[in-house]
């Protein structure tokens, strides 16, 4: 991949990154910290967390797909 090409949404996410980084002294566990305790408002602003055992469903679905197309590349 050329490094060399410029990505506006990228850029913005860097940005935004460095800037909630900033804010948060460049350590990771307050801004962790701050994203779980607004949890309760997101969810309440209508944002829907998955839930362990959707993430876990998710994983075993995906899981069960990668190994039925390796079976099927196997089997050419």
């Amino acid at each position: 991949m050329n490094e060399n090409v410029y990505d506006p949404i990228v850029a913005e996410v860097r940005k935004n990154r460095e800037e909630w980084y900033a804010e948060f002294d460049y350590d990771a566990g307050k801004l962790r910290e701050y994203i779980i305790s607004q949890r309760p408002e997101m969810e309440a602003a209508g944002v829907r967390y998955e839930t362990e055992a959707e993430r876990e469903a998710r994983f075993a679905w995906n899981k069960q797909q990668q190994e039925a197309e390796d079976r099927r590349i196997a089997s050419l």
